[in-house]
């Protein structure tokens, strides 16, 4: 699969290259929103579109609205390459997923939707993962000096504790298929149900010492993907992002500091997002 192993692997030095690319963009401070969309710039070149897609977990009144109008240029701008990717298709995520449109799996509208998503989801979940996972570093000195000494050797457990300690989402809505009882009460078919992957990944009954950062967890069966059906497509591209960031700024900001402890986070009950991360080193 694209996402899968075996494309991160192939990925791997290409995400290496766009990470030092990356770093040479920061003037006033490392910052969480180029590294994500130029990951994606290999088959969707879309970043004008970026702002209005992301709005509907930005908390303004006319959120929707600007998402709708955002979704409908993603739609329109995407309409001829899918048309291109089937007729020729390359070695990219387009024409998979417009592979399945021409074995009958896909109509021609889920293939246009399902290329939207990947891109939104992609591209809001790890700017939040990254900066996240910063501010857990700034805040736990002791942790950050630990990662320093070795980060390619630290970057994947640093990465899921990361992941574990302060989620890219804080919940998700489900629809009940059928129903479900559940610790004697009944969830009945058609119910809407919110599950918070913060509070799972806090359990004590799963994890020792769930309100400490630390580096060196493992195992970490933290919730931060999901699980099952639902588990997060982009999981393994979304590691591969956070382990080549990490290990960016540790070698190239080893005094990173935040300037202020007044941070915002934006109102969604969805996104665990920071409005900014004002650092400087």
């Amino acid at each position: 699969m694209w996402y899968g192993p075996t494309g991160k692997e192939k990925r791997g030095q290409g995400k290496k290259n766009r990470t030092n690319s990356c770093r040479k963009e920061a003037r006033g401070g490392p910052r969480g929103t180029p590294l994500p969309p130029k990951e994606f710039c290999d088959t969707l070149y879309i970043r004008e579109l970026a702002k209005k897609l992301l709005a509907g977990g930005q908390g303004a009144p006319d959120r929707l609205r600007t998402q709708t109008e955002g979704m409908r240029g993603m739609l329109e701008y995407l309409s001829p390459l899918v048309e291109e990717r089937i007729k020729h298709p390359g070695d990219d995520f387009v024409s998979v997923v417009a592979s399945g449109e021409k074995r009958g799996i896909f109509t021609r509208h889920q293939v246009l939707v399902n290329c939207s998503l990947l891109l939104l989801a992609g591209h809001e979940t790890t700017i939040n993962l990254l900066c996240n996972g910063t501010l857990a570093f700034i805040r736990h000195p002791e942790q950050w000096a630990l990662f320093k000494q070795d980060p390619a050797g630290w970057a994947k457990r640093a990465t899921e504790e990361c992941l574990r300690y302060d989620p890219p989402v804080k919940s998700i809505q489900r629809i009940a298929a059928q129903d479900v009882e559940l610790r004697g009460k009944v969830l009945r078919k058609d119910d809407r149900l919110r599950w918070f992957i913060s509070s799972a990944n806090r359990d004590p009954e799963v994890f020792a010492d769930p309100e400490t950062f630390d580096i060196t967890r493992d195992p970490n069966p933290h919730v931060a993907f999901g699980s099952g059906v639902h588990h997060c497509l982009g999981a393994t591209l979304a590691r591969l992002e956070g382990q080549e960031a990490f290990k960016a700024l540790a070698e190239r900001f080893p005094s990173l500091h935040v300037e202020t402890e007044e941070l915002e986070y934006q109102p969604s009950m969805t996104f665990r997002s920071l409005k900014s991360l004002p650092v400087a080193w």
